[in-house]
């Protein structure tokens, strides 16, 4: 019987060994699910901030430059010299080289607001007015063969009639709307007619802009 106490010692102390084995590994899992519960809270809340940068910089503008002054020659000219700028010349099916002239021309004196004259000396400002088509791209197939791409523009320029500086200037694209059963020359014709308007539409919100002295812009 005495032969057996010293095993019943060691079971014990094995009992022990393996309970404080036991207790030590549950305590790292314990220490291991803390951690990455702490990384799982700190990557909700770096994903939370993303989240929310947008709706925190919605009341703040994005564009904090404010604008240029319009040159005050523009608002104060009431005379305007309306010049045949140098550019492309349009087919005679699109209305000819002096399509662009033209059609500006008679848009200015419907619109009134400026009184046209046939001399630069009298004029405060001369509007150029030019069209001008340029290669683009190039592209095609074995079977179509080679096609080439070309942009076209309505180009105004303002000028101070008596230093010749320019002012202020627009460009319009002319963009052919093609559709099934419509002939393409009417598309041009169209398309070249909606430019001209929107650059009287340009013209006439930079003009109705107010302009700004040279005492405002030093404010």
């Amino acid at each position: 019987m005495k032969s057996d106490e010293p095993k019943d010692t060691d079971l014990s102390m094995m009992a022990r060994r393996l309970a404080s084995q036991f207790q030590r590994a549950l305590d790292g899992e314990f220490m291991l699910t803390i951690r990455i519960a702490k990384r799982g809270i700190l990557y909700v809340l770096f994903v939370v901030g993303l989240l929310s940068l947008p709706l925190l910089s919605a009341d703040k503008p994005i564009d904090t430059v404010p604008p240029g002054p319009i040159p005050s020659p523009i608002a104060a000219a009431k005379k305007v010299f309306i010049s045949n700028a140098p550019g492309s010349n349009l087919p005679t099916s699109f209305g000819g080289p002096d399509r662009t002239y033209n059609e500006f021309y008679a848009a200015m004196k419907g619109w009134g607001h400026y009184e046209l004259v046939t001399a630069p000396s009298d004029a405060d400002l001369i509007l150029e007015i030019s069209f001008t088509s340029s290669l683009s791209g190039v592209g095609g197939t074995s079977t179509s063969g080679c096609i080439s791409y070309s942009g076209s523009e309505l180009r105004l320029v303002i000028l101070d009639a008596k230093m010749h500086v320019p002012l202020w200037w627009f460009n319009e694209a002319v963009n052919p709307k093609s559709s099934f059963g419509h002939r393409p020359e009417r598309a041009v014709d169209s398309a070249f007619s909606r430019s001209n308007a929107t650059l009287m539409d340009d013209l006439k919100k930079l003009v109705s802009e107010p302009a700004v002295g040279p005492s405002d812009t030093n404010k």
